[in-house]
């Protein structure tokens, strides 16, 4: 019978009559084994009819079953046709409908019926039968009996090494299916007793195939032998089931399956070894233990690479031993730790490899070192103890023995060993950590020698040098440099190791200041006189350099020191005494000065780990370790409080020094010490801040130019007025930029009183003629308006006055500036109060309508650019932001609602926004989508509406904040404009009952002709107002005295709301005049809210859009 039937039993359905269904599925086909099925279905069903039985699954499933108990007299066709229908009915069953013992009878006709058919049963009827008696084991058979389940599982377990694919997969699955069922250990340990039998018996066929003249064909002949594949699909079948055998079967299993690994033979090497990994990854350490010298002695060879063992091969044996090694350590670590050696020594040679099998040895070389070498534990072991070799701890043994495996093959070697086997003996050093001093000394001391002898160009010295920083960010810099010191010659005046100056400025971490002014000045002094006694000036040079090099580790130095509290007020005295000196020591200052600081503002900031331990550059093997380095706490948070209490108290002098630097030194400097400036600022007292300003002021003589000392006036000084008296002159010019500079580093951490110095600084500045001193102040005033909201908002007008007198400029980095500060002066209008935004969409609306209007064609550019600007926003960091743009875009769709149309991508951009959980970025969406649905045409709203419904229908189901109100009302526009069937259509499931309450609510609040025509014809254009109606919709806005504010008129209609709600529990329109009353009656609907007050909603865009454009007149649109 062809596959197709088989594989389409899945379609067929219990609770339908089965030949109903085949006559219905395969009654038109012209295929003879269709035919045959439908006509033994049909005949199954008279059966099943003669005999008064219900046609169900279990009906038909009986009835096969007693057809195939007489199989003698049936053809092969006949059979086909039964098999397939019963790989169709019995999936159908349901459980219970089967007794155990009919169950083992079925199984047993079954298996009859295969072993007696013989070459009768094609393919695709054995697979029935194999996927038949699969079910009835696993679903019907008593499970807790062995008998009930022996029969089946040996029968299924014979052809799961069967020749034909597709045979043998179905066996392996059904086998399978049965091994996960079993629930009674008995019946598992029978089970697991049978696979283990047939391996044993299949044992002398796979030595067979290793010993014997098999082999000694080429691979693909003893590949394609009979008996190979036999082994090999039982090899298959054990690691499918190892996960589910006992443990006492799995170590007998182990064990004959490395005997096959005694033999060289590398053709059943790989099957066996990934038995074998199956075996290891889902079994307990009492598996391997007592085989642990038979698994070793047979994996080793395999890890050296000659002619019988190919790199996967290789690769893998490495894989298992690591597997095993692990697994011992959790079981008995003793053991694991007497095989180390040899393994260790055989794994090295895989890193001297060929780089694709050097790589994944490699990475398996760093799992192993991961799982056996903690590092944390080393720490406690005594200096006696290690004199004494008295040591008993299994890491120290696990450690000195890998250690000692990869000293000896440096010391064999004259040549820089490859990448992958210094990213391991770098991977070493970390985990190993401070505990490394104990055994690396003879590899630190050969690597030093492969550095000093080898080649400047070569290029396995980056890789060197990489293995060498693990080193110092392991052991730290005093012990590297007491094995490798770097000293000066007394005659020749030459430098030794010097190749580690650059080595210890990227990878110190957490060393100590004391050392620092102990041992390196000192050293670098030294280089300083040397440089002066030499006479050959290029040794002079090279001496120079090592001074500035021994100066540039300070910053290294710096990251994380350890005796911060305790050192940091002679270090602070000495960087004050170099500043003073015209000194190249300037930008290695500043960045140190940062560093101290940062690292511990981080820890009280975050409270978690610092992660900027040291520099890891972007090449190398040091890549490797980024996330080792990253995780090492070295600071706590009562450490980083004692730190920044004595950074604070010498503050004061380290920032005055500064600041003199700042005024003295070129501009390419101003960058690093305005950082350091920064930094010291946010740690110091604010009045001590401020008075350093104030001093700076007076130093030149600009304190006059502030007013009356930092008091901000209303009034605007007219560009230009002092520049007609010639009271500035270019060196006032260039005292300004210097003040502009300092000013800068004081704007985040400033009080209120600097605050409003600084801006008389940025006040004078604008003032000005010179646009570059314009151009910072610019920024500067960007940064204030940024960093403190109080300001923006309480001198709105002040700014927005400066800001409108200063002549505008054709410089491109100047506009950017000025516009910097209107953008942060419009996004905080619209987040204030109600002023404060009448006043930013006022600004918005004119500016879009200026662009828009343009009948210049090259003016649609800079509209779009302009709307683009706005929606960009929505990706900032700020919710407040967030929401204050989309309302500005409620204002923009209101007063044009083709801008949707126009920028296609404003719409998904709001949308995307229900997906967070900002509540007031949710408000403001709502709120944007129901002045989106009020403005736009019905048919424009039918291209958005699959978003509209997919994206306000997730807050339905929220009654907080009002949002389930909010999307009703949304609901009910977008029904009376588009119909209610087309948005039922887009309603998922679990949204159904709630819409349908929003359609059953309408159908109480409007008129039943216009119910029929809003779901008559969705698509109706005249669903909002328009001609007589708008008319009398835009005069029903007006009063007797004029236009009424929108904001006014929703006031009044509130109290008007509140009073009759009094009187009579309703709100109905008496009061309104009767015109009113019948356009409201007419075009919108007066349902009741969540609380179950009755309210009026009145015209969609115009209630909507109020609370965002107030400003707006009532008749626009």
């Amino acid at each position: 019978m062809d596959d197709e039937i088989a594989e389409t039993s899945q379609i067929f359905h219990a609770n339908s009559d089965i030949c109903q269904q085949l006559l219905a599925r395969y009654s038109h086909s012209s295929a003879d084994q269709h035919r045959h099925l439908c006509a033994t279905a049909a005949a199954t069903r008279s059966i099943i009819q003669s005999s008064s039985l219900p046609l169900s699954p279990i009906s038909y499933f009986a009835a096969t079953i007693t057809s195939l108990s007489s199989s003698k007299s049936l053809d092969s066709t006949a059979l086909a046709a039964l098999t397939s229908l019963l790989s169709i009915t019995i999936p159908l069953v349901s459980r219970g409908e089967i007794r155990p013992e009919k169950a083992d009878v079925a199984v047993g006709v079954l298996v009859g019926l295969v072993e007696d058919s013989g070459s009768n049963l094609g393919t695709s009827s054995v697979r029935a039968v194999l996927k038949a008696v699969g079910i009835l084991v696993t679903d019907f058979c008593n499970l807790d009996d062995c008998k009930s389940v022996e029969l089946g599982f040996e029968w299924l377990l014979r052809y799961c090494i069967d020749k034909r694919p597709k045979v043998r997969k179905c066996a392996q699955d059904c086998l399978l299916a049965v091994i996960k069922s079993l629930g009674s250990s008995a019946v598992s340990k029978k089970a697991s007793r049978l696979i283990y039998l047939s391996v044993k018996e299949h044992m002398p066929l796979a030595a067979k195939i290793t010993t014997t003249g098999i082999i000694d064909n080429s691979i693909n002949d003893t590949v394609l032998h009979p008996d190979y594949q036999d082994v090999l699909h039982l090899l298959n079948v054990m690691k499918l089931v190892a996960p589910y055998l006992s443990v006492k079967i799995l170590t007998r299993s182990l064990s004959q399956l490395l005997k096959i690994l005694k033999s060289p033979c590398s053709a059943l090497a790989r099957p066996v070894f990934e038995v074998v990994l199956a075996i290891f990854e889902n079994s307990e350490p009492e598996v391997i233990v007592p085989i642990a010298e038979d698994i070793f002695e047979s994996l080793v060879p395999f890890i050296t690479l000659g002619e019988k063992n190919s790199v996967e091969t290789a690769v893998l044996a490495a894989t298992l031993i690591k597997t095993a090694l692990c697994k011992l350590r959790d079981g008995n670590l003793h053991k694991s730790i007497t095989y180390l050696p040899q393994v260790t020594e055989s794994m090295i040679g895989l890193l001297s490899s060929e780089a694709n099998i050097s790589s994944q040895a490699a990475e398996t070389f760093r799992e192993l070192i991961n799982h056996l070498i903690d590092g944390k534990s080393l720490l406690i072991i005594k200096t006696q103890e290690i004199e004494d070799k008295s040591v008993h701890n299994e890491e120290f043994v696990a450690a000195k023995s890998i250690c000692t495996a990869f000293f000896s093959v440096l010391r064999t070697s004259c040549k820089i060993p490859n990448q992958h086997f210094l990213s391991v003996l770098a991977h070493l050093f970390l985990k190993l950590g401070d505990a490394a001093y104990m055994f690396v000394e003879g590899i630190i001391l050969k690597l030093a020698d492969l550095m000093n002898t080898c080649s400047s160009s070569a290029s396995e010295i980056i890789h060197l040098r990489d293995c060498i920083g693990s080193a110092v960010v392991a052991m730290g810099p005093e012990k590297i440099l007491e094995l490798i010191p770097i000293s000066l010659g007394e005659n020749d005046f030459s430098c030794s190791n010097n190749w580690l100056i650059p080595i210890l400025k990227k990878n110190i971490v957490g060393s100590s200041l004391q050392f620092f002014m102990e041992h390196i000045i000192p050293l670098a002094e030294s280089f300083e006189q040397a440089s002066v006694k030499v006479k050959k000036s290029v040794i002079g040079q090279d001496l120079q350099a090592y001074f500035r090099g021994c100066w540039e580790l300070l910053p290294a130095f710096c990251r994380q020191p350890n005796d911060t509290c305790q050192s940091f007020d002679t270090l602070a005295s000495l960087l004050i005494a170099l500043l003073k000196k015209d000194s190249f020591m300037l930008e290695n200052i500043a960045i140190s000065l940062q560093e101290l600081v940062n690292q511990n503002k981080k820890v009280l900031a975050f409270d978690q780990r610092s992660e900027e331990l040291t520099e890891v550059q972007n090449t190398g093997i040091i890549d490797v370790f980024a996330e080792d380095l990253k995780t090492r706490k070295l600071y706590s948070r009562k450490i980083a409080k004692k730190n920044l209490k004595v950074l604070a108290s010498c503050s004061k002098d380290l920032l005055q020094a500064l600041v003199n630097v700042l005024f003295e030194s070129p501009p390419e400097t101003h960058k690093h010490l305005k950082g350091a400036i920064g930094c010291l600022v946010s740690i110091c007292d604010s009045s001590e801040t401020k008075q350093t300003f104030m001093d700076s002021l007076k130093k030149f003589q600009l304190l006059d130019d502030m007013g009356d000392h930092g008091k901000i006036e209303n009034e605007t000084v007219v560009p230009g007025d002092r520049e007609q008296g010639g009271a500035f002159s270019v060196g006032t010019e260039t005292k300004r930029h210097l003040i502009l500079d300092l000013a800068s580093c004081f704007v985040d951490v400033s009080d209120e009183d600097l605050v409003k110095l600084l801006f008389c600084v940025i006040k004078c500045s604008l003032q000005s003629t010179d646009e570059f001193g314009q151009t910072e102040a610019y920024q500067i005033l960007c940064r204030i308006l940024e960093k403190h909201s109080w300001f923006c908002s309480s001198q709105f007008a002040v700014v927005m006055d400066l800001l409108s007198g200063v002549k505008s400029s054709a410089n491109i980095e100047l506009l950017k500036s000025r516009f910097a500060c209107f953008q942060t002066l419009l996004i905080q209008a619209i987040m204030s109060n109600e002023e404060g935004r009448k006043a930013a969409y006022d600004t918005i609306n004119a500016i879009s309508s200026k662009l828009q209007k343009s009948s210049d064609a090259t003016c649609e550019a800079p509209y779009k650019k302009f709307l683009s600007m706005i929606i960009g926003y929505l990706s900032g960091s700020s919710p407040h932001i967030k929401s204050g743009v989309v309302s500005a875009l409620s204002v923009l769709v209101y007063n044009d609602p083709d801008i949707c149309l126009t920028v296609p991508d404003m719409f998904p951009s709001v949308m995307e926004l229900l997906h967070t959980k900002a509540i007031e970025i949710i408000k403001a969406v709502l709120g944007f989508v129901k002045v989106f649905v009020s403005s736009l045409k019905p048919n424009d709203l039918q291209n958005f509406l699959p978003d509209i419904v997919d994206g306000i229908l997730r807050w339905s189901s929220v009654s907080r904040h009002h949002f389930k109100t909010k999307v009703t009302v949304i609901l009910e526009i977008v029904m009376r404009k588009c119909g209610v069937p087309s948005v039922k259509a887009l309603t998922p499931d679990k949204y159904k009952d709630y819409v349908q309450g929003v359609v059953m609510n309408r159908r109480g609040k409007t008129s039943s002709k216009e119910i029929e025509s809003s779901e008559a014809k969705p698509d109706h254009p005249d669903s909002f107002p328009t001609g007589q109606h708008k008319r009398k919709w835009e005069e029903s806005t007006k009063n007797e005295e004029g236009p009424v504010r929108p904001w006014k008129r929703k006031d009044d209609r509130k109290q008007r709301f509140g009073k009759s709600s009094r009187e009579s529990g309703h709100s109905d329109s008496r009061n309104q005049p009767k015109r009113r009353q019948q356009h409201y009656k007419k075009n919108f609907s007066v349902g009741k809210n969540l609380k179950g007050k009755k309210h009026q909603v009145n015209n969609p865009r115009q209630t909507v859009v109020s609370k965002f454009s107030k400003h707006n007149k009532v008749g626009k649109s």
